[in-house]
């Protein structure tokens, strides 16, 4: 008798919390490829729960809430009775927790820690303003992938089959950010012990250290963290002590926006900064060679999902940071600004000829002013058309097309706005294609400083270089109106 799942192969058990629930990887033969599965025994008291969790879960369109593709009822056999299965788009990357576990918990720059949570509070209010939470957000359940995206496992779902920490999930994913915030400063978890212990080794995270019934300010752990973040922590969180006439955040809007004006002053990874971290990765670097040389260390793939670290399967494998070593600091070290043959517009969603059809490719706007993007005046600037909605007149935003004449390998790239700084996204390829989401992603960043310099963990090969802009500024000559100017772009790598 054929079975709904009979589409999937199952390839291992990543995590069995309890006698009625299963996570598990697995592959789809249809769609090739692979999936996470969570399978609940259907007269599970949980089971409505999961149901309206998953259902809700895949009515959210953001790409960093990672998506439920098909929630299945199977009959009960012979030897297992009938159950819910519940699919979710498998994601290759590491999660927060085992980035900071390679890294011996040493803590991220404020910067980064910042960028990362900010993207996460982004993502949950998009999801909270349809009325559905996330629940039990931990750093296992945030992934960084192979292009430096966040993605958010586990959305309404995890809370339904492993429990949330407060009634008031609204609280819960508040303490999640105040606490995911706290992690990635200090490189300890002040979140509940319970909920960030493995099931396999229960005293693997560090913990928080506590003053009585309260968690101490990550200030006390690390000197150089900004009064502001402290007090968001406090805001946010029910175990850090609150300054006197200080009031609770009441929503994850609130904490965006106490966030955001944090990040305004806290300067973006920058140029002023590389050498600074060259110095930093190259001393990284070779420390590891001189321990794999002398201990013979061996490279661990952490799994996504509340998985040992030192648990891997030959037949799949995550990705894992890069192990340093000297060839990758002669590479690092070699990285030069990169020639642009040509810049071109992008308007793919435009239809500048009024025929009822987007324009594609060919699709192009204020293309005489495209070559300032890259001139030597830093003066000077291409600009977009003015619009009167952020999503540039509801098409989704616009772009430039960099040529660099050849495939080269691309490690970073910088872009100084003329006015205010933007929501970005920056895409490789060796074709110009029509639909922005069929780049391969090098970065995303934020709206926020006028220059800002986006990374890729590992060098992404490609001729064309989109940078696409899918909200556009207000105008600093209408403010009514809304325009992107770029003043200037550098592209970092090498050749391919």
């Amino acid at each position: 008798m054929s079975s709904p799942l009979d589409r999937y192969r199952l390839i291992e058990h990543l995590f069995v919390p309890d006698s009625a629930t299963a996570y598990w990887r697995g592959y789809d033969l249809t769609l090739d490829r692979e999936v996470i599965i969570r399978t609940l025994v259907a007269d599970d008291p949980r089971a409505a729960a999961l149901r309206e969790a998953a259902r809700s879960s895949a009515m959210i369109e953001d790409r960093r809430l990672i998506r439920v593709l098909d929630v299945i009822d199977l009959p009960a056999t012979e030897s297992a009775p009938a159950m819910i299965a519940v699919i979710n788009e498998w994601v290759q990357g590491q999660t927060l927790s085992s980035i900071m576990e390679s890294r011996h918990w040493e803590p991220l720059d404020v910067d980064q820690a910042i960028g990362i949570v900010w993207e996460v509070a982004q993502a949950l209010v998009r999801a909270h303003a349809l009325r559905i939470r996330h629940g039990r957000l931990l750093p296992s359940s945030v992934v960084m992938t192979d292009a430096a995206e966040v993605r958010i496992i586990g959305m309404s779902i995890d809370a339904v089959l492993l429990g949330a920490p407060h009634e008031d999930l609204i609280r819960s994913d508040l303490d999640a950010l105040g606490g995911l915030l706290y992690f990635l400063l200090t490189g300890k978890s002040p979140l509940f012990a319970t909920m960030m212990q493995s099931p396999v080794n229960p005293s693997e995270l560090p913990s928080a250290p506590r003053h009585g019934a309260h968690v101490e300010p990550a200030s006390h752990i690390r000197a150089d963290i900004p009064p502001a973040i402290d007090l968001l922590i406090s805001r946010s969180m029910i175990e850090v002590k609150r300054p006197r006439g200080t009031s609770k955040l009441r929503s994850v809007e609130d904490f965006l926006t106490e966030l955001t004006k944090i990040r305004d002053h806290v300067d973006p990874v920058a140029i002023a900064r590389e050498s600074k971290l060259l110095v930093y990765w190259g001393v990284r670097a070779v420390v590891a060679v001189a321990l794999i040389a002398g201990l013979g260390l061996s490279v661990v793939a952490f799994r996504q999902l509340f998985i040992r670290p030192d648990v891997s399967t030959k037949s799949a494998v995550p990705f894992t940071l890069p192990a340093p070593s000297t060839s990758s600091i002669a590479s690092v070290a070699a990285l030069k600004i990169l020639p642009m043959s040509s810049v071109t517009s992008f308007d793919p969603y435009g239809d500048d000829n009024g025929d009822g059809v987007a324009d594609g490719i060919k699709g192009q706007e204020r293309e005489a002013l495209a070559k300032l993007a890259f001139d030597a005046n830093r003066k000077s600037s291409w600009k977009s058309q003015l619009y009167a909605t952020a999503d540039a007149d509801a098409k989704g935003g616009v772009g430039l097309v960099l040529d660099l004449g050849t495939s080269q390998s691309i490690s970073s790239v910088t872009v100084k706005f003329a006015n205010s700084g933007t929501a970005l996204r920056v895409g490789v390829g060796d074709s110009i294609v029509s639909d922005p989401a069929q780049w391969q992603v090098l970065a995303t960043a934020p709206a926020g400083k006028p220059r800002v310099t986006l990374r890729t963990p590992r060098a992404i090969a490609g001729r064309y270089i989109l940078l696409w802009f899918p909200k556009l500024p207000p105008s600093s000559q209408q403010l009514d109106l809304h325009q992107v100017r770029v003043a200037n772009v550098i592209v970092r790598g090498s050749p391919a």
